[in-house]
């Protein structure tokens, strides 16, 4: 399920990744007229659809419920938000999840078709992309905070099984497997040039890395 996996964040950022100047400044830059910031609108209509086939599945579906087509970016937000954020004090950041995802949605399906969008649009929409990804990045560290706490003093103090409040040992923790890689792997990684930060698209986990 790609929900509970522990690389979500990573497809968080492949998505996140789609949004950076490598992949929409030759739409931006190519010219001052409508068609290019249409196509910049294209090109983040494109990133939504990515970022939900990359970070939801059936599982987030309740039961008996079908569940939305492929490519139904508010319909596969709304069960994303309803487990990132679920219960009574997660109300209103579900809330707001929610109306994000619409709103930013139907921006940026709008800039495909006007005729009459301007640079300023681009950016609006772009920014409203940036500021999705990143509140669905937060809301799901949030949910995986949440959900580690300590049995005995309920702190959240709890890193690899043991509370660092109390000592509490949660007897159910089980470590996550390291994926071992070859020394020639490991070499090849090591000698490959450094990737400036701002032309990162794909983030490597811990879990990426033996040792």
């Amino acid at each position: 399920m790609k929900f509970q996996s522990p690389n979500l964040m990573l497809s968080f950022y492949r998505a996140h990744g789609g949004v950076g100047s490598k992949h929409l400044m030759p739409a931006y830059d190519s010219g001052d007229e409508a068609e290019n910031f249409q196509a910049v609108g294209m090109r983040l209509r494109e990133c939504l659809v990515s970022f939900i086939g990359e970070t939801t599945d059936e599982s987030l579906v309740p039961d008996a419920t079908s569940p939305p087509k492929k490519a139904d970016f508010k319909g596969w937000m709304e069960h994303l938000a309803n487990r990132l954020a679920a219960g009574d004090s997660s109300a209103k950041l579900r809330s707001y999840l929610k109306a994000i995802s619409i709103e930013t949605w139907s921006y940026t399906n709008g800039l495909t078709h006007a005729k009459n969008a301007a640079r300023i649009d681009a950016e609006i929409a772009l920014k409203m992309v940036e500021h999705l990804l990143g509140m669905f990045s937060a809301a799901r560290l949030r949910h995986a905070r949440l959900s580690v706490r300590c049995d005995s003093c309920q702190s959240y103090r709890v890193i690899a099984g043991v509370c660092e409040h109390c000592g509490w040992v949660d007897a159910e923790y089980v470590p996550h497997p390291q994926r071992e890689i070859s020394e020639d792997e490991r070499a090849r990684r090591l000698a490959e040039p450094c990737t400036p930060s701002s032309d990162i698209s794909t983030f490597m986990t811990p879990n990426d890395f033996g040792g």
